[in-house]
């Protein structure tokens, strides 16, 4: 399955990746578990300071059918319930639990040898129990993005009567899209069967939607997971090396032709829903285990880390304590970035708790680490011609550097997908990318 259409963007150095495994980091001693994981929604403790839980145990819901339910990822004791800042300097209410040292699991979670039989209702119930997320952006409760779909806000046609658009095509994302990130290929190769088996769990949730598995030109699928692939109907597309074929609104143009209509609408607005490879994992685990989302896969690397790794990370975990847990490092990282090299964000603090949007952590060395520079813009337009978006980068970041946010919008700020290709190619060093993401935080709280 070859590309739609064509898009402007960049080939990156590539990467080096250690064996495609996925390592178990240590059982943390204490978790900090913020009650809202998927965007700024945020639900209510159900558990009070002094109550031992078990992993797995329910710990965080909400009646608000976009808020995902949270869940211990330890055995322990809850020591605090207070507001924790998240890495985006948000203060966040958070259930801090210390670890008993047992991993003792809820009962309740269990093999369900029937899952296979289970109905489209049901099977939407258990992925809303489970509070799987899907990382986006924007992240949202995967259950959200298969439910009956609502009128779409941008598909006002010239008889002026809004059109709902069920889901007809669904692409599994398995492209690492930026430097710093390798778990989808990890997945891909160690989760074959799952992946297999949460196909046939979309296919049963949506009926005779058009299935789609991307890959990057240097992907692999093995054996055993190609040829059931072809059994259930599944398109392989198989992307080029150029960035940022991996992000969802860029992706979905790629493989389908269509385009999101920002700044409002969404990939459900065109039929589409993207689910990461990684994310499907969970899916399996909430249907066939019962199993609610208490892990991340994460890609860690730099500072002297030879190759991208990658780890399961139970939720909760500070990011300081997995900095103890790595090897080969050389020396204290004095930077640390959550996300990809391209995308990512800088942390102001290691007392940050991986999440279920937390993709990569990238630690550097003060050799390492990069500044931006003050200087003005030279007006050299390599920006405009690599951006994805078809915006004028050049002006929204000066418009925003300069506290102009309604001219900002009025040139389309909030179409940017924040791939920070212009920060990258950008000959003056300029922090575009932080530009633009302060002008949106700005417009938000306006």
């Amino acid at each position: 399955m070859g590309l739609k259409t064509s898009f402007s963007g960049v080939s990156l150095p590539p990467q080096k990746v250690s064996n495609p495994t996925i390592e178990d980091a240590a059982l943390p001693k204490r978790v900090v578990l913020p009650l809202g994981q998927n965007g700024n929604r945020v639900c209510k403790p159900v558990v009070e300071v002094g109550e031992q839980v078990k992993t797995g145990q329910l710990i965080g819901q909400s009646d608000d059918f976009l808020v995902a339910p949270v869940h211990s990822s330890i055995s322990g004791t809850i020591t605090a319930i207070r507001p924790w800042v998240d890495l985006n300097g948000n203060e966040i209410l958070s259930v801090i639990v210390e670890s008993d040292g047992n991993d003792s699991w809820l009962e309740e979670i269990r093999a369900d040898e029937g899952f296979s039989d289970k109905e489209s209702a049901q099977l939407l119930t258990d992925l809303k129990a489970a509070g799987v997320v899907e990382i986006g952006p924007p992240s949202m409760p995967l259950h959200a993005k298969f439910a009956t779909p609502e009128p779409s806000k941008e598909s006002h046609f010239l008889v002026g009567i809004p059109q709902t658009k069920p889901v007809d095509t669904v692409i599994i994302n398995g492209i690492d899209a930026e430097p710093g990130m390798a778990a989808k290929a990890a997945v891909l190769t160690k989760y074959s069967s799952e992946i297999a088996d949460g196909i046939r769990i979309l296919q049963k949730l949506i009926g005779s939607a058009q299935m789609v598995l991307a890959v990057g030109s240097n992907g692999s699928v093995n054996s055993p997971l190609s040829g059931e692939l072809a059994g259930l109907g599944v398109q392989v597309f198989r992307g080029k090396d150029k960035y940022p074929l991996g992000l969802n609104p860029i992706l979905i143009k790629c493989v389908t032709g269509r385009e999101i209509p920002l700044p409002d609408g969404n990939e459900q607005d065109i039929g589409v829903a993207v689910v990461d490879a990684v994310t499907l994992v969970h899916v399996v685990e909430a249907v066939r285990d019962l199993k609610p989302q208490v892990e991340k896969v994460v890609s860690v690397s730099g500072a002297g880390i030879t190759a991208v790794k990658n780890f399961r990370v139970r939720l909760g975990t500070l990011v300081q304590d997995l900095i103890e847990q790595q090897t080969g490092l050389k020396g204290e990282p004095v930077k640390v970035i959550a996300g990809g090299a391209m995308t990512g964000v800088a942390l102001f603090s290691t007392d940050i708790p991986v999440t279920k949007e937390t993709a990569a952590l990238i630690f550097q060395t003060a050799t390492e680490a990069k500044s931006f520079s003050p200087d003005a813009c030279i007006n050299c337009g390599l920006c405009v011609r690599h951006c994805p978006s078809r915006l004028l980068p050049n002006e929204l970041s000066k418009y925003c550097e300069f506290t102009m946010f309604e001219e900002a919008r009025d040139k389309f700020l909030l179409h940017c997908i924040e791939c920070g290709i212009c920060a990258y190619v950008c000959p003056e060093k300029r922090p575009m990318l932080h530009l633009m993401r302060y002008g949106k935080r700005e417009l938000s709280l306006a």
